[in-house]
């Protein structure tokens, strides 16, 4: 209970300026020291009112120092106490006042502890190197001594510690230096062995108490502070824009809201304004601030707490039912209302009774905006983003990003309830505004006792079919193969690689049998090692090779995109007879992460789907025994109260509360897990999405899946997710993470391709199998010269395999010079005469491969990288023309595209 309700709301701040320092800088020792640094601004207004307790205790000490003296040695015993307590009395004065004094150590102690309860086991630092750190998640051990670590980060943290104790405690009493110097001892024998990322934390936090202690010696402390403030974040904005890490349009919103320290100034007059003249009827009565305040926090608190977390919950109460054995689904919303109250009724509090009246109107009129403005955005402008998965990750909405015109509608509305809130309080309304603060509560404590009564109802009924089946109910099918016609299927493995083929055969000798008929291209080269450039010729051919669709100068990026991805399937609904298509994640489709469906709309013989993230859910679920991850229990202990921050908060700022669904956390590990699970679930569960149904006589699935693109450590031979110990199989790749990742998503193809056959469906399936790109630059089998080692050709090395019509026999190796943008042509020939690519009206051929592949070696991998709406801006210096066999350098020549 202590921990909810006062370190993790400390935790939570600690995790965000962590995560957003590590996307911004890709730096973990430079994430920590941003940590201490917002931490240590933060907490500079709490220290400043303790630095004033503290000094208003030792002029009061000081005062009476002369006559405490006296009494001391004049009387004894119970006289002395009478006498002390009524001089006391006189100087309207109290001993417990003193604990005044200890307001500085006072703050620290919770900061300290959500530091070492995060930093301590924070998995993000594990392996993790700076400088002449080797491990962020272990101590630093720079040296030894015989056998004895020597640990240096700590040495220093106390020294640093020493020298800003020695400027504070300057001219102060001998107590407060014993106070001061036996802190620091405590602390270095606290973190002498704790992790070197937690160590460089307090370190960090000491240099800051230095230079603020320093900052006390000015002239014009303030002055000072706001000058280097500004300059820093002028270099910040600057570095923003030139190192391109966020796309444009975030960077614009995280300089804005960074450039906001240039009005500082300002701020602070117009509060000064507000407080003296249309707010001073608050300022000079405590009752109407106090009730002002209270009332505000308490609806914050059960809107974000109660409300928002159990309207959600309450729409299917059955699915977040029994998830990781916490049965009934209310323990995730009162667990959520603790953590709101740790910041609305213990955080806020203890800040607004710090400060006097002029920070305390400040604040009460802050929160009394907040509440209704809060509400406003909850319900007026939820927004359309889609599916909620139980991981709290909308599975269909590219992002959360608000059209402009929405987001500028909800500044205006949040202008005109700020407005209507500063009036009532200048004419003296303040307590109508409280009493609508406190009905607003009111109601919404009604809403959600409604929401967790229906959500326990619904527990009773998930728990009486449970009871009553055992069973979860069948995932639906949506690849429907044909028995008696023909079926191709293209299946598109992201980044799997073509290395891990022959080994994975050698070691799981079922493979044969279960890909009978397939022949590998091991002499196979992408465009890219990149999913944005390399994918669209792995669905539309040489036309969407990077080289050609340069050359169609006139047609956007995003077009020449959406073309590629509805070749293939436009191809044979409307060229072939009697087709009918499937098709799932069509990869940045509409230069969307999450893919825009949509582009499907206009061709009723199209069914698209989204699989990736959707089925995840449902496998945490089925895989509670043997997979022990407890991934959505606490996915949902964490992230629900984040979940309400992002409801409540306006349309503009919603994606910094999202960041694309991991809301901040610092677990990799769950994070890995996720982006693995995310596409193996759905391949595990390939068999109960298949029928043998189709609608049409002949049925053409393209299957794109992520699972190659992720790594995740799986247990030999079957290469499954499981808890405990990981078995490794006897391959010379056994130990690469990679490689099991690999293992697993072919072993559940394969088990796929066993139930087609048993229903008669395999013999009559053409199969390609192909990737966008490599991984590995530096692979085996190449003959290794300086020029590879700058090229890194294992980056440009995918997975390209094919089985046809009745193919059968074990795997066959071709060593013909193949590029990803054969795969369309493989998947159509000779089914569909003289193929067209139907935007175009070219033919659907290989002949551009007679002048080998100009692949594209530039990085760029999102969209914003791209400098240009309808070419790849890509350097000159990174284009090379491949022919032939692919491992030999003299085959790789630097070309500069026309």
């Amino acid at each position: 209970m202590f921990y909810t309700l006062v370190i993790y709301p400390l935790t939570q701040i600690i995790e965000f300026v962590y995560s957003f320092c590590y996307k911004i800088f890709g730096n973990t020792g430079i994430s920590v020291i941003g940590v201490s640094c917002a931490v240590s601004l933060l907490t500079l207004p709490l220290y400043i009112v303790a630095e004033h307790w503290q000094q208003v205790e030792r002029d009061i000490q000081k005062r009476m120092k002369g006559e405490v003296d006296k009494i001391r040695d004049v009387f004894h015993g119970n006289e002395r106490y009478m006498i002390l307590s009524t001089y006391y009395r006189q100087q309207r004065y109290h001993p417990i006042m003193s604990l005044r004094s200890a307001f500085g150590l006072l703050i620290q102690i919770p900061f300290f502890t959500a530091a070492y309860a995060c930093l301590s086991n924070m998995s993000a630092l594990q392996g993790q190197s700076f400088l002449f750190i080797r491990d962020m998640g272990a101590p630093d051990a720079l040296f030894k001594i015989d056998s004895f670590d020597v640990n240096v980060l700590p040495i220093a943290m106390t020294l640093i510690n020493m020298i800003s104790g020695t400027l504070y405690t300057r001219g102060l009493s001998i107590r407060d230096k014993i106070q001061t110097y036996g802190l620091a001892l405590v602390f270095v024998a606290i973190l002498y062995d704790s992790p070197a990322g937690l160590v460089m934390y307090w370190t960090m936090n000491n240099v800051f108490s230095l230079v603020k202690n320093v900052f006390y010696k000015l002239k014009n402390p303030v002055k000072t502070l706001y000058v280097i403030a500004c300059a820093l974040v002028t270099v910040f904005i600057v570095w923003l824009f030139a190192g391109r890490v966020l796309s444009p349009k975030r960077a614009a919103l995280v300089s804005g809201v960074f450039a906001l320290v240039y009005f500082a100034p300002l701020f602070v007059k117009a509060a000064n304004y507000l407080i003296d003249k249309p707010f001073s009827n608050l300022r000079d009565d405590f009752w109407q601030r106090f009730f002002l305040f209270i009332s505000a926090t308490a609806g914050l608190c059960v809107l974000t707490g109660l409300l928002i977390p159990s309207m959600l919950i309450a729409t299917s109460p059955e699915e977040f039912s029994g998830i990781d054995g916490y049965g009934n689904p209310n323990f995730f919303i009162r667990n959520a209302f603790l953590q709101a109250a740790g910041i609305f009724f213990v955080w806020c509090p203890l800040v607004f009774f710090l400060y006097k009246k002029r920070m305390q109107t400040v604040i009460a009129v802050a929160l009394a905006f907040a509440l209704p403005a809060a509400f406003m955005n909850t319900f007026a402008f939820a927004g359309k983003y889609g599916n909620l998965s139980k991981l709290l990750v909308f599975t269909q909405a590219a992002s959360v990003d608000s059209p402009i015109l929405t987001s500028l509608v909800n500044l205006a509305a949040l202008a005109a309830v700020l407005a209507l809130v500063a009036l009532l309080i200048k004419f003296k309304l303040s307590k109508i505004l409280s009493f609508a603060c406190a009905a607003a509560c009111l109601g919404a404590f009604m809403f959600a006792l409604s929401d967790m009564n229906k959500i326990s109802k619904g527990f009773e009924a998930y728990s009486k079919k449970i009871a009553a089946s055992g069973t979860i109910a069948d995932i639906k099918p949506i690849f429907h193969f044909s028995k008696n016609g023909k079926n191709v299927l293209l299946l598109y493995l992201d980044c799997a690689q073509n290395r891990f083929v022959q080994p994975l055969w050698d070691e799981c000798p079922q493979l044969q049998e279960q890909y009978s008929g397939f022949t590998l291209f091991e002499n196979t080269v992408s465009f890219n090692s990149h999913t944005l450039i390399g994918a669209p010729p792995c669905f539309g051919g040489y036309e969407y090779t990077p080289e050609s669709m340069n050359e169609r100068k006139n047609e956007s990026l995003i077009e020449k995109q959406n073309q590629a991805l509805l070749l293939l399937p436009r191809l044979f609904t409307e060229q072939a007879k009697d087709f009918s298509a499937t098709v799932t994640d069509p990869t940045w489709a509409n230069y969307s992460w999450t893919p825009d469906i949509s582009i499907y709309k206009d061709y009723p013989a199209i069914k698209p789907h989204l699989t990736d993230k959707v089925y995840l859910d449902k496998w945490y679920k089925e895989h509670q025994g043997s997979v022990a991850l407890n991934i959505t229990s606490s996915t949902l202990k964490r992230n629900l109260l984040w979940f309400s921050l992002f409801r409540i908060s306006p349309t503009i700022l919603r994606p910094a509360f999202y960041n694309d669904g991991k809301y901040w956390s610092t677990d990799t590990q769950k994070k890995e897990f996720n982006a693995y699970l995310e596409g193996y679930s759905a391949l595990d569960y390939l068999p109960r999405l298949t029928s043998f149904d189709s609608p049409t006589k002949n049925a053409y699935i393209n299957f794109v899946n992520n699972t190659t693109h992720d790594q995740m450590e799986l247990s030999a031979p079957d290469y499954r997710p499981k808890s405990g110990i990981i078995a490794k199989g006897p391959s010379k790749h056994a130990d690469d993470i990679n490689y099991q990742s690999f293992a697993g998503a072919l072993l559940r193809v394969g088990e796929w391709f066993e139930l087609l056959k048993k229903n008669g469906c395999y013999d009559n399936t053409r199969i390609v199998i192909v990737a966008d790109h490599g991984a590995t630059g530096f692979e085996d089998g190449y003959k290794w010269d300086e020029k590879f080692s700058k090229i890194a050709p294992g980056r440009y090395h995918p997975l390209l395999m094919f089985k046809d019509f009745n193919a059968a026999g074990p795997l066959n190796v071709n060593s013909d010079f193949m590029t990803t943008a054969d795969a369309p042509v493989l998947i159509a020939s000779g089914i569909v005469k003289d193929p067209k690519n139907p935007f175009t009206q070219k033919p659907l051929t290989s002949e551009a491969k007679e002048k080998g592949a100009l692949v594209c070696q530039d990085d760029i991998f999102m969209p914003y990288h791209n400098k240009d709406n309808y070419v790849f801006t890509a350097d000159k210096e990174k284009w090379y023309r491949v022919r032939d066999n692919i491992f030999d350098s003299a085959n790789w020549t630097q070309e500069v595209p026309q």
